[in-house]
């Protein structure tokens, strides 16, 4: 049920893991509402860098939540010679914000790298968007609500239990200041996109398997690239550092990135 696409529970999961590294160098870029936050930024050796970079929005219901949550992805692709950048975002708690702020500073973070980019030894042509949960739609919304500040289509996204679908219900519609049909990736699909790559848990009940499938079946239909995986009996934030399913996750991560 689309409904379910966002659940009270998810608003109130904190889906961060314990940073397991530090990053590289952090930077500050504009919010929405022109005050600076953090970047986190992991830069490969000048030698390694392939040119790839991925920017990466933490989960937690757009209430809650770190970019610590995919620093240990980071790590990884950075060995690998993939930039990546986890920046900070508005979220209730601390600022008192809504989803439309928190997307407005994850348009604000890609559009500063693709800005920047050189200086990362990035190729702004090969910058994914990447999230999971709220942090996934974010990602999606990125790619795919159109904005005419954005200069440079992402590459690419890399989209982990995302919400793609946040329906209709109540709830959604008072955190989206009743215009969610306006805000949710799935209602913007349409030929020409960046291709979604998406791993997802099929017993997860905060964002249902189902939404995703929907939203892979629509961009196909529209002549897009989207490779699904499905994680049997796995639950909501299975991909998470420390979770059974991470290594797993990471691999299909690095072969995709690798292609």
């Amino acid at each position: 049920m689309r409904i379910l696409s966002i659940s009270v529970a998810m608003i109130f999961a904190l889906l961060t893991q314990p940073a397991l590294t530090t990053p590289d160098e952090t930077h500050k870029y504009p919010a929405g509402d022109g005050s600076d936050l953090t970047m986190h930024a992991f830069v490969p050796e000048v030698s390694t860098q392939s040119g790839k970079a991925v920017i990466f929005y933490f989960g937690g219901g757009w209430r809650v939540g770190s970019p610590e949550q995919f620093f240990p992805f980071c790590l990884a692709l950075r060995a690998r010679g993939i930039a990546c950048f986890a920046p900070d975002y508005r979220v209730s708690s601390r600022q008192g914000t809504d989803p439309i702020d928190a997307l407005y500073d994850a348009q604000s973070a890609y559009q500063w790298l693709v800005s920047t980019a050189d200086k990362f030894g990035v190729d702004k042509s090969q910058i994914y968007v990447g999230g999971g949960s709220a942090g996934g739609h974010l990602a999606a919304a990125v790619a795919l609500l159109p904005n005419k500040a954005i200069t440079q289509a992402p590459a690419g996204m890399l989209l982990f239990n995302p919400a793609v679908d946040i329906g209709r219900s109540t709830l959604i519609q008072e955190l989206f200041r009743n215009q969610a049909e306006q805000y949710s990736p799935i209602e913007f699909v349409r030929p020409s996109l960046p291709g979604a790559w998406i791993v997802h848990g099929k017993a997860d009940k905060r964002v249902p398997y189902s939404t995703v499938v929907d939203f892979c079946q629509r961009m196909k239909s529209a002549g897009n690239l989207c490779e699904l995986t499905g994680f049997d009996d796995a639950e909501h934030g299975f991909f998470n550092a420390g979770r059974p399913a991470y290594d797993q996750v990471l691999s299909a991560l690095l072969a995709h990135l690798d292609r």
